[in-house]
């Protein structure tokens, strides 16, 4: 099967190209002036290119059981994805991509190469084929296997989980301030503007950190580790000598050493050996990471109640205030109804009320009333419409549902002003919330509203 490029996009692939070629700060890719000219003699000149994924390799089968080889994550970068943007800088127009692992993820992951500026064709072989028999098969077009990271031959990557590891250390040599929103803060330690590390965090060179992965206090991270996309690292944890793969929960005290992991799976990559840990509190998919599940108590319902009768006075100016504007007094939202795991069943709406006009923190007045009745709690995730819940895109993302819906929650604690940093906020409460948390929450919820409060007098 053979996926094509519609015909007339050739300006675009090329001015995508120029924009790679001439990526200045704030873009994160490997440094194509740096490299090796053996892939850039190899590649063709802008005629067509052969990347042959590779196949099964025993070595490294724990890695590949969810996805093939070619999509392992560097960088925060597929495999792949990086020998697409390799040759796209290089100048490649069109690449025919050989695939005989789950060919059907790899088409998901390509399309039709416009986000690289390419023609981009997929097509599904029955075996993996050499450099040689693809070249003859396809007349003689340009080869390339994708089982080292584009300039580094020298550091074949399947061989063995050492190999790997070995690639991502000689790849350290080779990243540069590209696009992605990474950033080198010291020399040699690389961390995401999207990440949240703690200032307590002991960062050692070399160390990579990627976004929205979450880094607490007490830790110590590096030398010699990756972490990518959406991890999170609890408090007390070393890691050294390690990569760990996206949305994997590292726990409490944890230590890793010489490994890869990846959700439970841990390989000691110099050994070769592997095992799954069973405990969920130290290490799993981060997914399946989630906290106590909290009743909304008969005692917090109540003092919901009283607030509301103290603060009836403030509702009432609401009220007035949204009358006045010529704005509905009550606004009516649906919200989907969390779930503790495992539950099960329909999903369930609420419907909950704002009032129609006033700031933020006095809109929210009615909601009150939505603790009162047992749909929220006072600390928790803020309400998603079912609209808003399909547009989750993955496992972390849709922790968000694996807490109740609160009055306050810790992303409006963090300050958080964009959609990205609110779902990450949201997935971390997720998997911590205790009531430790929430008394932190509360306590900066009412200095906020205090701070507010008094601005306004003045």
């Amino acid at each position: 099967m053979i996926w094509n490029m519609a015909e007339g996009r050739g300006k675009k692939a090329k001015a995508h190209r120029q924009q790679l070629s001439a990526a200045g700060p704030g873009v994160f890719r490997l440094d194509s002036v740096r490299m090796k000219n053996h892939d850039i003699a190899t590649a063709g000149n802008g005629n067509e290119t052969l990347l042959i994924c590779p196949g099964e390799r025993a070595a490294l089968r724990f890695l590949a059981q969810a996805k093939p080889l070619s999509h392992l994550q560097a960088f925060g970068q597929p495999l792949l994805g990086r020998w697409l943007e390799h040759l796209s800088v290089t100048g490649v127009r069109r690449v025919r991509i050989l695939a005989s692992d789950r060919p059907e993820q790899v088409r998901a992951m390509v399309g039709d190469g416009a986000q690289w500026g390419l023609v981009a064709e997929v097509i599904v072989e029955a075996h993996e084929l050499t450099v040689e028999e693809a070249r003859a098969k396809y007349r003689n077009v340009k080869a390339l296997m994708v089982d080292h990271f584009p300039g580094l031959p020298e550091y074949p990557l399947f061989k063995s989980p050492a190999h790997w590891i070995n690639g991502l250390r000689a790849l350290f040599g080779h990243l540069a301030t590209g696009t992605r929103g990474v950033r080198e803060i010291k020399p040699g330690v690389w961390v995401s503007a999207s990440a949240r590390v703690s200032p307590d965090a002991e960062l050692r060179a070399p160390c990579w950190i990627g976004p929205h992965t979450v880094v607490a206090g007490d830790t110590v991270i590096g030398p010699m580790a990756v972490l990518e996309d959406r991890v999170m690292v609890e408090t007390g944890v070393s890691i050294t000598n390690s990569a760990v793969a996206p949305e994997t929960f590292v726990g409490r005290l944890a230590e890793l050493k010489d490994s890869l992991v990846e959700g439970s799976l841990m390989i000691n990559w110099r050994t070769g050996s592997c095992a799954r840990v069973p405990d969920r509190g130290l290490m799993c998919p981060l997914g399946q990471r989630r906290g106590v599940f909290k009743p909304i108590t008969f005692v917090s319902r109540i003092i919901a109640a009283g607030a509301m009768a103290l603060t009836l006075p403030a509702g009432l100016a609401g009220m007035l205030w949204a009358k006045l504007r010529g704005q509905p007094v009550f606004r009516a939202f649906t919200a989907v109804r969390p779930q503790p795991a495992g539950a099960g069943g329909a999903v369930t709406t609420i419907t909950y009320h704002e009032l129609g006009a006033g700031p933020a923190w006095l809109r929210a007045w009615p909601q009150l009333w939505s603790v009162v009745r047992g749909d929220f709690a006072w600390v928790g995730n803020r309400p998603l419409s079912p609209v808003e819940v399909a547009g989750l895109g993955n496992d972390f993302e849709k922790l968000w549902l694996a807490a109740p819906i609160g009055l306050i929650s810790l992303a409006q604690a963090e300050g958080a002003e964009t959609d990205h940093e609110t779902r990450m906020w949201a997935s971390l409460y997720a998997t911590r919330s205790n009531w430790r948390l929430d008394l932190s929450i509360l306590r900066r919820a009412l200095v906020s509203a205090t701070v507010r409060s008094i601005s306004a007098l003045f």
